[in-house]
């Protein structure tokens, strides 16, 4: 019964990597606590890198102003505000912002000729049948576009690593084309009309070099974007009924060359302990 009915896309990877941590979060209810006096950390650094791109790209839906990266970079300054005092975030995270601003606008000028932004940090769920009732997907896509064809692009702002090939073919990576599967559902994506998805685009913002680059998913693969939701979607259902089986336990890891590489969980789940431990006697 304390099994979780309700998750957020980007979860749903976490169950498949590292369902022990699921198990932490959401049966257990345990949160990490951060250290006093912490350096703030890559996921600080990301957080406020999407809120300025979001305030950038809800203020200019349309038309990009002439100075839009002196813009962008106002809107920037305003959220790293509290962490430019600190050394080590003027010297390494602003010029690598600065950098994706640039890029950023140049990115936009180019593109809102044939995809315009119509929704940022949109809300959307999915309620899909399980074995034990009804279960939801909920989700917050960072961007969705409208293309010049009609359909949709969904967006996701990338600060860190990309998925790999081979995780997005073995579906270890699904938030982008369960996301798809959202927009292409019943109740979809609130202020999104319904539409084909036509693109899954992650945009990785890493202010080196190249500043910015884009990654179409659908384009390496023989598949479309309604058959990457469909598998997706798929995927999950079974995931769902594995998990509404009471015999099903929360493996720490259970594929290691798919486990995250890093969980907040690890030490309760004792995983460098098992693993110094000669095979034989491993549970």
């Amino acid at each position: 019964a304390a099994r979780p009915r309700e998750l957020p896309v980007t979860q749903i990877e976490k169950w498949m990597r590292d369902p022990y941590e699921i198990y932490g979060r959401y049966v257990l209810r345990l949160r990490a606590v951060d250290p006093l006096e912490a350096d703030p950390s890559a996921a600080d650094r990301g957080t406020f890198i999407h809120d300025a791109l979001d305030a950038f790209v809800r203020t200019y839906p349309e038309r990009l102003p002439a100075d839009a990266v002196e813009r962008l970079l106002e809107l920037g300054r305003e959220r790293f505000a509290p962490l430019l005092s600190r050394p080590g975030v003027r010297a390494f995270w602003w010029p690598r912002f600065v950098a994706v601003a640039r890029w950023l606008v140049d990115h936009e000028r180019a593109r809102r000729g044939e995809a315009m932004p119509i929704a940022t940090e949109a809300r959307g769920k999915l309620v899909i049948s399980g074995p034990a009732g009804p279960f939801v997907l909920t989700a917050k896509a960072d961007r969705v576009d409208r293309l010049a064809s009609g359909g949709l692009a969904i967006v996701d702002y990338k600060t860190g690593r990309l998925p790999t090939a081979k995780e997005i073919d073995a579906g270890y990576a699904p938030q982008l084309p369960l996301e798809a599967a959202i927009a292409l559902g019943k109740d979809g994506f609130a202020g999104v009309a319904g539409a084909n998805v036509e693109s899954l685009e992650y945009w990785r913002l890493s202010g080196g070099n190249p500043a910015g680059e884009v990654y179409a998913i659908q384009e390496k693969r023989d598949r479309s974007v309604a058959e990457l939701a469909r598998e997706a979607r798929d995927g999950l259902e079974r995931l769902v009924a594995r998990f509404d089986a009471e015999a099903t336990p929360y493996h720490a890891r259970p594929r290691p060359q798919f486990a995250p590489r890093y969980s907040d969980y690890e030490h309760l789940a004792r995983v460098r302990e098992w693993a110094d431990e000669p095979d034989d006697d491993r549970p």
